[in-house]
């Protein structure tokens, strides 16, 4: 067996044995046992698959002992053998009696975390070795959304209700036992948190990659290639300037900047169309906005160069952020053409780049639409010394939250209605970027 365990072991010497007082914490079952459950038979050394087996197995449990501090478990202990030796004091055995067995099924979920560990043995996105933690728990989640959905769990409804009519339904999840929470804190401190989010982009990049983007629209690449250049122009323009995150930019409504449209107007109308993250009715929000913003980017030549780029292939509705075929465009085929964009830059001057970015393999890492031009907007709001109340006003979207005297959680129409009064605050934040 210790093949195979060492393919699930990462820093063997540090688990190879259990502490004093570890089953005091977590509701224990040997190796043996938990195989028995969901095998049905005794573990076989001679198959591969039973080996494999029992090594996930003390792994998992290895794991849920060290889902607490050394000294948490030593003087838990300490306390249990203080408490005993005070019982017999008095002539009585203690307090810790145990009632019969556990149950002879899968009763802690035991089969998910056998998954989750065999998953994370996995090459991953950023290491080879092994796939991080914020990836495999996720098979948690999974398995936790098909309970809520099973026929067990919705034969009859059990939930908890307040005065105000909120009801919190109660189902039987197994990911729910002590022990799966010991094993995925135990598992979470022996792995650590590979954490490796979007950087910002400084502003004379983005401005590069603007300029690149320019300099492929003017070339002699095919039209249909062009087109694409001027919808990721606007795409990138509008998501950074009114501080999108990624998926919010592909809402940029076609037949809404047109019906908004004003030449020389003092203030462009962006407006997007659908649902956006934090608010709860379906309607075309308008965001006013800057003409010009003050790092120099022109949004109404890029947004009336793309209202004009639809028309000549005649599309006047639907997504503004899509082919010369009127498809949208995936998260994908924007990356791509950010990267290349990135690419070119990196080659050209790479002190325009963060450091931690040494070579141009890391770009796809560190820089993605998701949330690279997002975080690059809050950034510039910081650095520009933007009143927060702007900033919030700019992105009250971001979460549902109570309002705290922060940011209000409340329709959006009740915004919309008072529109005037949100003009001053977005044209303050629009202007900086």
């Amino acid at each position: 067996m210790e093949n195979s365990w060492r393919k699930i072991h990462r820093n063997d010497s540090d688990f190879m044995k259990g502490r004093r007082g570890d089953h005091l914490l977590i509701p224990f079952e040997c190796d043996y046992c938990i195989f028995l459950k969901l095998r049905g038979n005794n573990p076989d050394p001679s198959i591969p698959k039973d080996e494999l087996l029992m090594a996930c197995i003390r792994r998992m449990n290895l794991d849920a002992f060290w889902s607490r501090e050394r000294k948490t478990v030593e003087l838990n202990a300490d306390r249990a053998e203080r408490q005993i030796y005070l019982s017999e004091l008095v002539g009585l055995r203690g307090p810790f009696i145990q009632e019969g067995c556990l149950p002879d099924f899968d009763h802690c979920a035991y089969e998910v975390a056998i998954e989750i560990l065999l998953y994370s043995r996995q090459p991953g996105r950023h290491n080879k070795a092994y796939t991080q933690f914020d990836t495999i728990r996720h098979l948690r989640a999974t398995y936790s959304n098909y309970v809520r959905a099973s026929p067990q769990s919705n034969k009859v409804t059990t939930s908890l209700g307040d005065f105000n009519g909120n009801y919190q339904r109660l189902v039987p999840d197994d990911c729910g036992s002590l022990f799966f929470k010991r094993f995925m804190d135990g598992l979470k401190r022996r792995m650590g948190q590979d954490w490796r989010p979007n950087l910002a982009f400084p502003i004379p990049l983005l401005l590069k990659v603007l300029d690149y983007s320019e300099s492929e629209i003017n070339s002699d690449l095919p039209d249909i290639e062009k087109h694409l250049w001027i919808v990721f122009t606007a795409y990138i323009a509008i998501s950074y300037v009114i501080s999108l995150r990624g998926p919010e930019g592909f809402l940029l409504d076609l037949a809404g900047l047109r019906r908004h449209w004003k030449e020389d107007g003092a203030v462009l109308v962006i407006a997007l169309l659908g649902k956006i993250k934090g608010e709860h009715h379906d309607l075309a929000h308008l965001i006013p906005c800057a003409p010009i913003t003050e790092s120099g980017i022109n949004l109404r030549m890029i947004l009336k160069r793309l209202i004009n780029e639809k028309e000549k292939v005649n599309l006047k509705y639907g997504p503004a952020i899509s082919d010369i075929s009127g498809s949208p465009l995936t998260t994908r085929q924007l990356n791509e053409m950010l990267h290349e964009a990135l690419f070119h830059c990196f080659e050209e001057d790479r002190s325009l780049f963060p450091q931690k970015v040494v070579n141009r393999d890391l770009i796809p890492q560190y820089f993605q639409i998701f949330r690279s031009l997002r975080r690059s907007s809050d950034t510039r709001a910081l650095e520009k010394k933007i009143d927060t109340k702007d900033i919030e006003v700019v992105n009250r979207w971001r979460t549902v939250e109570e309002a705290k005297g922060k940011r209000p959680s409340r329709p959006m129409y009740q915004h919309y209605a008072q529109f005037e009064l949100l003009l001053d605050p977005f044209i303050r934040y629009t202007s900086k970027m």
